[in-house]
């Protein structure tokens, strides 16, 4: 066997193979029949079953965002409610240990409001860490030491935390809408 004609055979297979499954979904997600009789009530059923399915939709976005937002408050919240304990724990211990080890090495905790562009950046990335910015804002005494290096890398390493956590967050909410299944 040539081979074009090979090739061709190939193409020919995986086309016919996919519209037949393109179709049996068509067909699967179609509520009515054409060859039976329809009643009534298997048309309410059909005209309801959209809306049905559109409110469904919006419950779970709604949801997700609460999942989100749960993830966000206290890193790792959004999984263990999903019941995905190991990236609950992953993402507690690995944003928890960077926030702590920054500020503990003194980094620069930015307050809300700022006049530089830069300031405001690193409020967000602080503010991502959840309840440890919280925390920081609430124990801060002393404030900033960046005059030593140690406390360059503390921004940084808090910097990360938040990055982290941001991931975090998209990852729950994914993981809610049913985007992810992992």
């Amino acid at each position: 066997m040539s081979r074009a004609r090979s090739s061709r055979k190939f193409c020919h297979c995986w086309l016919e193979r996919h519209f037949r499954q393109f179709t049996n979904e068509t067909l699967n997600n179609n509520p009515i029949d054409d060859s039976s009789e329809v009643t009534a009530t298997e048309t309410a059923v059909a005209v309801a079953s959209p809306a049905r399915r559109h409110e469904s939709a919006a419950r779970h976005a709604v949801l997700a965002l609460c999942f989100a937002i749960a993830a966000w408050m206290i890193p790792g919240l959004g999984h263990l409610a999903l019941k995905r304990w190991g990236r609950a724990l992953i993402f507690f211990a690995c944003v928890g240990g960077l926030a702590i080890v920054g500020y503990l090495l003194g980094g620069n905790v930015f307050p809300p409001r700022s006049a530089d562009l830069f300031d405001t950046l690193g409020f967000v990335a602080d503010a991502s860490t959840g309840i440890f910015y919280l925390a920081a804002r609430f124990f801060e005494r002393t404030g900033p030491d960046v005059s030593r290096a140690a406390g360059d890398y503390g921004t940084r390493f808090i910097a990360a935390a938040g990055i982290v956590n941001l991931l975090s967050v998209f990852d729950a909410y994914e993981i809610a809408l049913g985007r992810r299944t992992m």
